[in-house]
């Protein structure tokens, strides 16, 4: 990017984001529209700026799909079921100190290739060079699962709120 470099906390415009993902801009206007849970402010004359934890979501929905090898539908899979957070979290390349990092199983990978149909590896792997934090140590599996949750929950409250938000600034 030619000029001064934006902070982590920066707000970024569709060209920005598109050049810190590497991908074209084209493809973010269509992950919008995959994606509901990514939702970048639109400021006037419908120009799109990312905040910080839409940059995070979109770098994990990237990984998934480029790094990982999901497709669409296992991407949408993937936020439905492990939320949000999950995805961010696999954005930054860790997933923080609760969860693994997502490795697809290759042979679900070559069974989807063969059907042609969506693949949707979700079990999370780890390997032996990975080891778990403090967090992971001291958080059984049914304390996980209770927070996936519980940030599921959270995460569809928010979603209400700006929804009724945002109807009443139409309203208005």
């Amino acid at each position: 990017m030619a000029g001064i470099e934006k902070g982590e906390q920066a707000f970024r415009t569709i060209t920005e984001a598109a050049e810190l993902l590497d991908v074209p801009a084209h493809v973010l206007r269509f992950w919008e529209g995959k994606f509901p849970q990514l939702r970048p402010l639109k400021r006037a004359g419908g120009r799109r700026h990312y905040r910080p934890e839409d940059m995070a979501l979109l770098r994990g929905i990237r990984a998934l799909l480029q790094e990982d090898g999901y497709q669409l539908k296992g991407v949408q899979k993937v936020l439905k079921d492990q939320g949000v957070a999950f995805v961010r979290a696999r954005g930054a390349g860790t997933q923080g100190d609760v969860l693994p990092p997502i490795k697809p199983d290759p042979e679900v990978l070559a069974l989807g290739a063969a059907a042609r149909g969506p693949v949707y590896p979700l079990s999370p792997v780890t390997t032996e060079a990975e080891a778990p934090t403090a967090a992971t140590q001291a958080l059984g599996q049914a304390d996980q699962t209770r927070l996936r949750a519980a940030l599921e929950k959270l995460e569809r409250a928010e979603a209400i709120l700006s929804a009724v938000a945002a109807f009443q600034r139409r309203a208005s």
